[in-house]
C-alpha cells in the first residue's frame, strides 16, 4: 500500500486516464496466477481479498470529502464501488472478506475540530458497521506540528474481532488514547487494553492474539495480549530518540503479526536494513539482512512477508517460517496482503497494479 507514493509523480507527470487491462490470457505458469486492472490517479492504497483486488480511493480536495472502496474480481476485469463515504481514509487493513475504516471528517470551515468514525465494511455485501466513534475540538489542534508525540485514532481486525485507539479529550486540549478490543459481532461490549497520552496502538490481531505498542517518553514497549486468558506480556522494548536525529522512533512501531512472529524493518540510518522478528510465543529472535538500505517497511497476510529496497532490490519469506520463499515471479516493490503479493507497473497514461496468488 505504500508503493503509490513512489509512483504517483510519475503518475501526475502524465495524463493517467485508465485504460481497461484484462486478465493475461497467456497459459504460462506466470499468468495463470496473476490478475492485473489499471488504476487511476485517486486510487490511493489496495489490498487482496480472496483473489481479487481491492483499492481505497479518495479525492485530494476539501471537505466533504469524497472515499470509495472498490472491487475488482478476475471474471469481470471491471472495478465496481462498493462503499462510497463522505470522510477521508488513507486507506484500510482487509482481513477475512472485511476492511476496517478510520473516517476522518472535519468541518466545512476548518479550525481544528474533527471527527473519526470506526467502520468495518462486508466486501461481499458493501453493508459498513459502525465500531466506535470519537470527535476532538479544535482545542487540542497544534498546528504544523513538530511537537512531543501523542495517540492517533487507529483500527486493526481480524478474523472474529476489532482492536482500536480512540482519543478521549482532556483539558487544555490533552488527548489521551484509549484501546480497546470488542468482537465484531458485539462492537459495542469493549474491553480496555490500555491507555496513553504518549502513544498506543493496535498493530494486529487474530482469533487469540493482539500485537500493540505502547510509547513512553523515554522507551516503548511491544505488547502481545492472549484473548483467551487476558495475559499480557511485553514482547521487546526499546529506546526513544530525538525523531529528527539518531534514535528516533523503535521500528518495531510498524511492527505486523505473522503467524506466531512479530515482525518489524529495522533501518538504521546510513546502514543496510534489517528485517527484525520475535516469536510471541516462544520468545524466539530472528535477525534477516533486507538486502540493501532505502528499504521499505514490512508488509504481511497469511502466505508472505515482503518488502523493498531501493535498486529493485525485494525480499519475500514464507509467513510461517520467515524462510524466503522459492520461484516467486514478482514485479517491482512487493507487498503482501491476504494469501497474496501486489506489485505495481507504470504504464504509459498511468499504471496497473498485480495481485500474485498461487493456486
Amino acid at each position: 500500500m505504500r508503493i503509490w507514493l513512489a509512483l504517483v509523480a510519475v503518475c501526475l507527470a502524465v495524463a493517467c486516464e485508465p485504460a481497461p487491462v484484462k486478465p493475461s490470457a497467456s497459459p504460462s505458469p506466470l499468468a495463470r496466477n496473476t490478475f492485473t486492472m489499471s488504476t487511476d490517479r485517486e486510487m490511493i492504497t489496495f489490498a487482496a481479498d480472496r483473489g481479487s483486488l481491492i483499492a481505497f480511493s479518495t479525492k485530494d480536495a476539501p471537505p466533504p470529502y469524497d472515499s470509495k472502496i472498490q472491487r475488482a474480481d478476475p471474471s469481470t476485469g471491471q472495478w465496481r464501488t462498493l462503499y462510497e463515504s463522505d470522510a477521508h481514509f488513507g486507506g484500510g487493513q482487509v482481513i477475512a472478506g472485511r476492511a476496517a475504516l478510520a473516517e476522518y471528517r472535519e468541518p466545512y470551515q476548518g479550525g481544528g475540530a474533527y471527527s473519526v468514525d470506526f467502520t468495518v465494511v462486508d466486501l461481499s455485501t458493501g453493508k459498513g458497521s459502525a465500531i466506535d466513534r470519537f470527535a476532538l475540538s479544535a482545542a487540542t489542534y497544534r498546528g504544523g506540528g513538530g511537537g512531543p508525540r501523542r495517540p492517533v485514532g487507529s483500527i486493526v481486525i481480524g478474523p472474529d474481532r476489532a482492536a482500536w485507539t480512540r482519543l478521549v479529550e482532556g483539558p487544555g486540549g490533552s488527548v489521551t488514547g484509549e484501546l480497546r478490543i470488542a468482537s465484531l459481532a458485539e462492537p459495542g461490549r469493549t474491553t480496555l487494553v490500555g491507555s496513553s497520552s504518549e502513544w498506543i496502538r493496535p498493530l494486529g490481531v487474530d482469533a487469540h492474539r493482539l500485537l500493540y505498542v505502547v510509547g513512553g517518553k523515554t522507551e516503548d514497549q511491544l505488547h502481545v495480549r492472549d484473548l483467551d486468558t487476558g495475559a499480557d506480556k511485553i514482547v521487546t522494548t526499546g529506546a526513544v530518540g530525538d525523531q529528527q536525529r539518531e534514535g528516533g522512533i523503535p521500528g518495531f512501531n510498524a511492527a505486523v503479526l505473522a503467524g506466531d512472529w512479530a515482525v518489524w524493518a529495522d533501518m538504521p540510518r546510513g546502514a543496510a536494513g534489517k528485517v527484525r522478528a520475535v516469536n510471541v510465543l516462544s520468545g524466539a529472535e530472528r535477525s534477516i539482512d533486507m538486502g540493501g538500505s532505502s528499504c521499505s517497511g514490512v508488509s504481511a497476510g497469511t502466505r508472505y512477508v515482503a518488502w523493498y529496497c531501493a535498486s529493485n532490490i525485494n525480499g519475500i519469506l514464507d509467513a510461517n517460517t520467515l524462510e524466503p520463499a522459492r520461484d516467486i515471479p514478482v514485479g517491482v516493490a512487493p507487498e503482501a496482503s491476504d494469501d497474496a503479493l501486489l506489485w505495481f507497473t507504470v504504464v504509459p497514461g498511468g499504471r496497473t497494479v498485480t495481485l500474485f496468488r498461487p493456486r
